[in-house]
């Protein structure tokens, strides 16, 4: 029998044994566990990385049963699309009293995606007054559309001759895409840009390191028992900050943009994404989006090297609470960027300052119930713009009711768009649509020069129809003021050329390329005048001898027209050179260079 001392020291060693033991587990899982003994360097790099799954968190996108059954079973559709103008909002002026909010765009469907059938009957009405309707319908490879007030005949092409008959542009393809490609692209997309764990933590890693490998430890700090606000709630935070000089951080940026370039994580994404859009005929800015990527990065690399001059303190602080990162912010010279992320509430706020130039902009995300809203403020110069989007979905087994508000608003202006969907899944159409033989006219069945002969009268027929539109339910001037007042009218390349088909330019420009010439006098002014006074709309002095008068296709200005009388008539004994000037982009008339000669 062991002595009883002995017995004692080995179960004081055994105790010392089991504390190291227990203790050891315990040092580790508090490591592993909590932020404690780790240092700012390693929680900052932890709480910096942590970005990547909080944005995934609020921003993912799952889809709910109805949705997935879109995709199988067949259904019927009907929306309603609504535009309201308001100017001068919230003044003793405001009006919202213009015939763009009179209209309603009305759409009944019947889709089966399983048998790749769609029908749309799309009708835009003025009140209750039916002002246009076009039918469209696609069954498996054909593709038909009808303009039911214009022609009694659907035109029907095969999918493979589209572009053939035509021809070919940004927007249409040979082999073009439709909604059901759509619906299969949509989900590829998806699922490319979906990181498996693996993948997020190499990435995370890798660009961590970056940061490890080059920064000293000194350049971190910490700030504990902090104060921030986001979304009206305040929240207690830790602060870890990176401080470095502009030429450290730009060093940084140059580094991290360095091996993005060289990632094949990233880049064999994008080269998938490349594939898979060839496949849906999908055209890009470059040919080659992988090399695309690349010289942007050059390009940006560049653009920080030139301006890689200063020791002025920059900072990146990210900001933790309960082990979860809250907010980051990059903090420079003359700009800020700070993320806000609540995933608990699905909630996400960008915002970018330019101190410099006063201008901010503000990006918020949130969904709640059954609710998801996307709101964009910019500032500049004191002058805000807002921009919005209110996605709201309902629905049960069987039907789903989704209302989407879009909205633009200014000082001055406020521009709402609204779409109203309502989705029942069925087992057979209550009103199913049949197309007789006699109702239509497949234009891959006939020769090339009688097809395109066909669609020339479509649609010289549909620019007319558009241009009646325009001019008669619709006031001209007030729609362009509207895109004028929201900032997209000088965005819309050719807007004004809408409908227009080559003889209708023809025509337009032969009013006054017939008037043109040199030595011409006081008769032909007086023609002249006759033929601008409906598309006159400025005078432009260009030299005491010469003027340009502007033309518009859809406008005119009385008054103008008037001080053009006026001045004629003062120098009707002059002779003049008249010479039309182009749109380039159009190819219509913009201007008319009256040169009045010397008298000789």
């Amino acid at each position: 029998m062991m002595p009883r001392k002995k017995r004692k020291i080995l179960l004081v060693v055994l105790a010392i044994v089991f504390l190291f033991i227990v203790g050891g587990i315990s040092l580790i899982l508090l490591y592993l566990n909590t932020d404690m003994l780790k240092s700012n360097a390693t929680l900052f790099a932890k709480y910096l990385g942590q970005n990547i799954e909080n944005m995934e968190e609020v921003l993912k996108q799952e889809e709910n049963d109805f949705h997935q059954l879109l995709q199988q079973k067949p259904y019927e559709e009907e929306t309603t699309i609504k535009v309201n103008y308001t100017e001068n909002i919230g003044k003793t002026s405001e009006n919202n009293d213009n015939e763009i909010n009179q209209l309603r765009l009305k759409m009944k469907g019947q889709m089966d995606p399983s048998h790749q059938y769609e029908y749309r009957d799309i009708r835009l009405l003025k009140e209750e007054q039916e002002i246009a309707k076009v039918e469209y319908m696609q069954n498996e490879q054909v593709y038909g559309i009808r303009f039911s007030d214009l022609f009694r005949q659907f035109i029907l092409m095969n999918r493979g001759e589209i572009g053939e008959l035509i021809g070919e542009t940004d927007f249409i393809q040979e082999g073009n895409h439709n909604q059901f490609d759509e619906v299969a692209m949509g989900k590829e997309i998806k699922e490319l840009f979906q990181f498996s764990e693996e993948e997020k933590k190499n990435f995370q890693t890798r660009y961590i390191n970056i940061v490890n490998q080059n920064v000293t430890k000194d350049k971190f700090s910490k700030q504990e028992n902090q104060n921030i606000q986001i979304n009206g709630k305040t929240i207690n935070v830790n602060a870890y900050i990176l401080t470095l000089s502009k030429e450290q951080m730009n060093e940084l940026y140059i580094k991290i943009l360095e091996e993005l370039k060289q990632d094949e994580m990233i880049l064999n994404k994008i080269d998938q994404l490349q594939t898979m859009l060839a496949k849906y005929n999908i055209m890009l800015e470059s040919d080659d989006i992988r090399e695309y990527f690349i010289q942007n990065i050059d390009k940006m690399i560049t653009d920080i090297m030139r301006n890689n001059i200063g020791q002025e303190e920059m900072k990146i602080i990210v900001y933790e609470n309960y082990h979860i990162t809250r907010r980051t912010v990059i903090q420079g010279t003359d700009y800020k960027i700070t993320l806000d992320l609540l995933p608990e509430e699905n909630y996400l706020q960008f915002t970018w300052q330019d101190t410099k130039n006063n201008k901010e902009i503000v990006v918020t995300y949130q969904e709640q119930a059954n609710e998801k809203e996307f709101h964009i403020r910019n500032t500049e110069e004191e002058k805000t713009t807002e921009y919005s989007l209110r996605i709201n979905e309902k629905g049960t087994g069987t039907e789903n009711l989704k209302t989407i508000v879009g909205q633009y608003e200014d000082e001055f202006n406020r521009l709402t768009a609204t779409i109203e969907q309502e989705i029942h899944l069925v087992d057979n159409f209550s009103d199913e649509f049949k197309l007789a033989e006699e109702e239509k006219i497949n234009l891959s069945d006939l020769e090339k020069e009688q097809s395109q002969s066909i669609l020339e009268q479509v649609i010289s027929g549909v620019g007319g129809k558009v241009n009646q539109i325009m001019t008669e339910e619709i006031k001209q001037e007030d729609f362009m003021e509207i895109l004028k007042a929201i900032g997209v009218r000088n965005e819309i390349e050719g807007f004004e050329t809408v409908g227009i088909t080559e003889t209708e330019k023809n025509r337009f420009n032969s009013k006054f390329e017939i008037l043109q010439g040199e030595n011409l006098g006081s008769e032909n002014l007086i023609r002249l005048i006759e033929a601008i006074k409906e598309n006159f709309i400025n005078i432009e002095v260009v030299s005491g001898t010469q003027l340009r008068l502007q033309l518009d296709r859809f406008q005119k200005n009385e008054e103008m027209a008037r001080i053009l009388t006026n001045f004629m008539e003062e120098n009707k004994n002059k002779k003049y050179n008249v010479k039309v000037e182009y749109e380039e982009e159009t190819g219509l008339a913009k201007d008319i260079l009256l040169t009045m000669l010397e008298e000789s």
